[in-house]
């Protein structure tokens, strides 16, 4: 299980994460949403040791508290972070092939095979957005965070990239923060964690995907 207790993260300041718990197991996918400014990413990003926090996180049962991120990433924990982030001057070939095979990336999202050569600072968001994808899950995550996997994206890699997760969901525990699709990704998700102004305000056990929309247009209204 990958565990995050107590959380809190400040920057200048001003109080982002408030006391935040949150946890993944191997095999079952969360969902984490809320507003803008909730803290989603923060969270994530204190998980894999990218700001400074307060409070403790573990990984089955290891206590990581002022591990660095390339050693977090050694233990199987994998961000995959929003705004598209490539290595601008490499060829998409050479970004993917960062954590593992190109032509493992090419069955995921065939149109990869074209962008080969081209520099991945000259994509368009989409093109990115599943560079960055590839390269989190070619990696063989035990843990793997996705922060906004969907943007900017078409709807057949949307559905690619959801089964995908579902997949890669049989053997490692997937957190995915998102503001799209939900009705789609709530279908492969076993938890839902709905965050505002830096808390985790409720936690809703999927029993079906009509169930948890129901309750998360019900805590959004209030």
């Amino acid at each position: 299980m990958l565990m995050a207790e107590n959380i809190g993260v400040a920057f200048n300041g001003l109080q982002v994460l408030r006391g935040v718990t949150f946890s993944v197991e191997r095999g079952t996918a969360v969902l984490v949403v809320g507003p803008n400014g909730s803290g989603k990413s923060t969270l994530f990003r204190a998980v894999m040791g990218t700001v400074k926090y307060r409070g403790k996180v573990s990984v089955d049962g290891k206590v990581i508290e002022g591990m660095p991120p390339h050693r977090r990433f050694r233990l199987g924990i994998v961000l995959a972070p929003e705004k598209m982030r490539v290595a601008e001057n490499l060829t998409v070939r050479e970004n993917i092939e960062i954590s593992g095979r190109f032509r493992d990336a090419v069955r995921i999202f065939p149109e990869l095979e074209h962008l080969k050569n081209r520099k991945a600072g000259v994509l368009s968001g989409g093109e990115r957005q599943i560079v960055v994808f590839s390269r989190a899950v070619l990696s063989d995550p035990s843990y793997l965070l996705l922060d906004e996997p969907f943007q900017a994206l078409s709807d057949e890699n949307v559905e690619r990239m959801i089964s995908e997760i579902e997949r890669r969901k049989r053997r490692a525990g997937i957190a995915i923060i998102s503001h799209d699709r939900i009705e789609d990704v709530v279908e492969i998700c076993d938890t839902l964690y709905f965050m505002l102004s830096g808390r985790v305000r409720r936690v809703i056990e999927i029993e079906s995907a009509e169930q948890a929309i129901k309750k998360l247009e019900k805590y959004m209204i209030l």
